[in-house]
Parts: structure tokens; sequence; C-alpha cells
């Protein structure tokens, strides 16, 4: 027997109490595949390390071509641009509108249009709220300025964390129109890293003087 449906404005109430207390992982790592088309088409894939603000990206595979050893950046003050509590539009910036119920099997989401209440070069649109955990589980958005585009972020529960599970986006940059794809996969979370995980690589010795 499915639940009784809320009203907008419990959904709403509902919602930004989610985004309150929305559970942050102290430390996690996750792969992700990245496929932009353009004039420049590329395709790469990637392990990621994230804690308190440190990054480790490490990439292994760049159009087709696997690495032996992955090329490896290092970042400080790292924010990621997908967390679901920097992303989600707040009632303090944003006027919401009732759209509608989406089913999904036994799975209810509340869908609103969402107005930026001033100018923004990222503005979100529309968003879908999961009826159980009340976070979104669609972002979507549009960007203005030197790139005019539409894109779309998903979210799903993994453990006991509200992550990305894909973006999407396509924009007009230059007159030229290009797309890109994120999908993450593969995280597992922890209470901490190593701190070598974030030292500097180092470089590799040339092969004649080992």
């Amino acid at each position: 027997m499915l639940a009784a449906l809320l009203t907008p404005e419990e959904v709403l109430a509902n919602y930004a109490e989610a985004l309150a207390h929305v559970r942050v992982p102290a430390a996690y790592t996750c792969e992700y595949n990245v496929v932009d088309r353009g004039p420049r088409p590329q395709e790469s894939t990637h392990r990621i390390f994230r804690e308190q603000g440190r990054e480790r990206d490490e990439m292994s595979e760049f159009n087709g071509q696997a690495f032996g050893h992955p090329e490896v950046r290092i970042f400080s003050r790292r924010v990621d641009p997908y967390a679901v509590n920097l992303l989600a539009p707040k009632p303090s910036s944003y006027v919401f509108t009732y759209v509608g119920v989406a089913h999904s099997g036994r799975s209810v989401s509340y869908v609103f249009n969402a107005f930026a209440r001033g100018t923004q070069n990222y503005e979100v649109t529309r968003v879908s709220i999961d009826g159980a955990t009340f976070l979104p589980n669609s972002i979507e958005f549009n960007t203005h300025g030197k790139a005019e585009g539409t894109g779309a972020v998903t979210y799903r529960k993994v453990d006991r964390f509200w992550m990305p599970q894909m973006a999407t986006a396509r924009a007009q940059v230059e007159g030229n129109l290009e797309t890109e794809q994120i999908v993450w996969s593969a995280y597992q979370f922890y209470p901490s890293l190593p701190p070598s995980t974030f030292a500097a690589p180092t470089a590799a010795i040339p092969s004649d003087q080992e």
C-alpha cells in the first residue's frame, strides 16, 4: 500500500530540513568516467580520493589508451562541485512551483520548477525530490554567460550518503555544440585516508638511470 501523498508545502519543508542535515562523507573514493563530444572529443577514466577538501585524481585511461601508471593530480582546498548540499537549490535562494508526482515502481518523487531569486550564471530550473529521503534525485539547470547551456545531475543513496550518479550537459561554446557526460561508480567510504594519499607524486626515474 502506497503512503499518502504530501502537500507541496510539506514536501518543501521536509526538503529544506533534509538539505540542512544531509550527511557528508568524512573520506571516500570512487571512479568516474568523462565523455566529451565537440570539436575536440575525448574520453577519460579516473579514480578519485577525497577527504576534507583534499583530493587526489588518478587518470588511468585517455581516449581508449590505458596508462601503465596513472597520471596523478593533487589538489588542496578543493570543493566538490557536484556535492548535493552545494548544488541543490535552497529555499532561501529559489522560488518553487509544484509540477506533480513521478512514480518509479513503489518510489515516489515530487517535481518542482525552480526560479532563482536573482540573476546567476548557474541556475537550477527543476528539481525532483525523493519521497523517502526528501533529498533531490535529479537537478536540472541552465548556464549563462560564455557558455549558454543546459544540464542535469542525478543522485542516489550509497551506504548512508546521497551521492552523484550521472551528470549531463550541453552548451554552445564559441558557436560549437559541446556535450559532456560524467558517470560515478564504485564508491567506498572511510573514516579517513592515509596522509600519503595526498602527497605530491614523485617523478618517474628514467629507465636508463634505474
